[in-house]
């Protein structure tokens, strides 16, 4: 009954959107990431995610995903693009969870053996109007298009150690601002980073998943964090950097 409720709801949330999708040009100035923040605003508190507020409403939610499934970002500015793509993959990622309720761990989908893999990030859902997977959204279209490394920083992969769930959606309009407070934030969380200038740094493992990513802007993964925190400099070169553990578990309760 709750699945048919759902699916009659995402139906008339297509049609809609669809129809708005017609006006063509001036479709990417009509986008409107509004159901998005809503969902934001209702379910997040202090970083954590309460997926069982979610789960049990989550109509702003399927219109949202409604509106990325029918979407046509392309031909957008390039703010524009990164805002939806960022916003898309998050909205996705609560979508995931909240379809397999009691999930302690985005891990724990499709174990192969009763080993943890990455299947909950190779889904296929349709979003911008064809199928694609969250890696496809994260490798092949926003690291791929748009060499952006501050992007790591507001995607949320429903984990404790990933960076914390933006508190809005992105706009062109703020992404610049957005992006740099978020990676400040990330960079100054001493669960996430720690910068010692007797031990030397002790990072988030996306700085070595990434490092490629931090070398191109930058010329190094050292060098982009002295650009964003100025108080690295304390530490001397010659010092390590080390890697911290990465905490898979949920990032909210049911």
């Amino acid at each position: 009954m709750r699945d048919g409720v759902r699916s009659a709801l995402l139906a008339g949330a297509w049609a809609a959107v669809w129809i708005a999708a017609a006006a063509g040009p001036a479709w990417a100035d009509a986008f409107s990431h509004a159901a998005l923040d809503s969902v934001l605003t209702r379910v997040l508190r202090d970083g954590r995610v309460d997926y069982g507020a979610l789960a049990r409403d989550h109509a702003d939610l399927d219109r949202y995903l409604a509106a990325i499934a029918a979407a046509r970002p392309d031909e957008w500015p390039r703010e524009e693009q990164i805002a939806f793509w960022v916003n898309a993959y998050n909205a996705r990622v609560l979508d995931g969870v909240i379809r397999r309720p009691g999930l302690k761990s985005v891990l724990g989908v499709r174990k192969v053996l009763g080993i943890p893999t990455l299947g909950f990030f190779r889904e296929q859902r349709v979003t911008a109007g064809a199928r694609r997977s969250l890696d496809d959204i994260e490798h092949r279209i926003l690291r791929a298009r748009y060499g952006e490394p501050r992007l790591h920083f507001v995607l949320n992969c429903a984990s404790v150690s990933c960076p914390v769930l933006p508190e809005r959606a992105l706009t062109a309009a703020t992404l610049e601002a957005d992006l740099e407070s978020a990676t400040l934030r990330f960079l100054a969380d001493p669960t996430r980073n720690r910068v010692d200038p007797a031990r030397g740094m002790q990072l988030s493992a996306i700085f070595k998943w990434y490092a490629e990513d931090f070398r191109k802007s930058d010329g190094s993964v050292r060098a982009f964090i002295l650009r964003h925190r100025p108080a690295a400099r304390a530490v001397r070169p010659d010092l390590p950097v080390t890697y911290l553990d990465y905490d898979w578990a949920l990032n909210g309760s049911w």
